[in-house]
């Protein structure tokens, strides 16, 4: 991670000097990263983000691209403090983990409202069950193709069951193995092959046999039915 973020940071340094805060987030925080495979996550918060200091990211920011990690978000600070009815998922999750690497923590002080939280949360999941369902249909009798779906898309799906384990008031568990189980039993669903997908995940790839694949669109159908239904203090 160092070799990936290092450059962006000492970029940033000379852009921003003092008057910036930079955090990592996601699988990186929790310790969880794996090379090819993961998304280097991070969030830049600044005073100011005029067009001439965006300029002066550039080659940072290419640098990301080539290997074929996310950009960072980049928003003013003022911005990032009214955001938490526009980012509830992602702010939602760094309170869960992250790791301040520049300034001041720029998390600390944001509360996200349940209502904005269950209203995103449902919204992405339902996105993500329609995507795994046209994908099952059109690759069931493939397990490779399968399995790409299933690998491009599990850790997006475990990082919303942890957001929705932590809309039930639950302690959300470090390991993201034993965070998707206690999601399961706090939503009253089977997480299991959702688990076992997410443990499958390779720079090489994998296969996913069909019945795999279906359980795991149960589990994601059955989430998006609770968090539907879901009224703050429980289901």
């Amino acid at each position: 991670i160092d070799r990936i973020v290092t450059p962006v940071l000492e970029r940033a340094d000379q852009v921003f000097g003092r008057e910036y805060s930079a955090v990592l987030y996601g699988s990186g925080a929790r310790e969880e990263y794996l090379a090819g495979v993961s998304d280097v996550n991070l969030l830049i918060v600044a005073d100011a983000m005029p067009v001439e200091r965006l300029r002066a990211l550039h080659a940072a920011l290419a640098g990301l691209e080539r290997e074929r990690q996310p950009l960072p978000l980049l928003i003013e600070r003022e911005e990032w403090r009214r955001a938490t009815d526009v980012f509830p998922i992602e702010i939602a999750d760094m309170t869960i983990a992250r790791k301040v690497l520049r300034g001041p923590d720029p998390v600390a002080d944001l509360r996200v409202e349940a209502g904005d939280l269950r209203r995103v949360l449902e919204s992405e999941l339902l996105g993500k069950l329609l995507h795994l369902r046209q994908a099952y249909a059109l690759y069931v009798g493939d397990e490779t193709a399968l399995g790409a779906v299933a690998g491009s898309t599990v850790s997006s799906i475990a990082a919303l069951f942890r957001v929705a384990l932590s809309l039930h008031g639950k302690s959300v568990p470090a390991a993201t193995p034993a965070c998707l189980a206690a999601a399961g039993q706090a939503m009253g669903i089977v997480a299991a092959p959702v688990v076992e997908l997410w443990q499958k995940r390779s720079p090489k790839g994998f296969g996913c046999a069909p019945s795999l694949f279906e359980g795991y669109v149960t589990a994601v159908s059955a989430a998006v039915r609770v968090i539907d239904q879901f009224s703050e203090g429980g289901n």
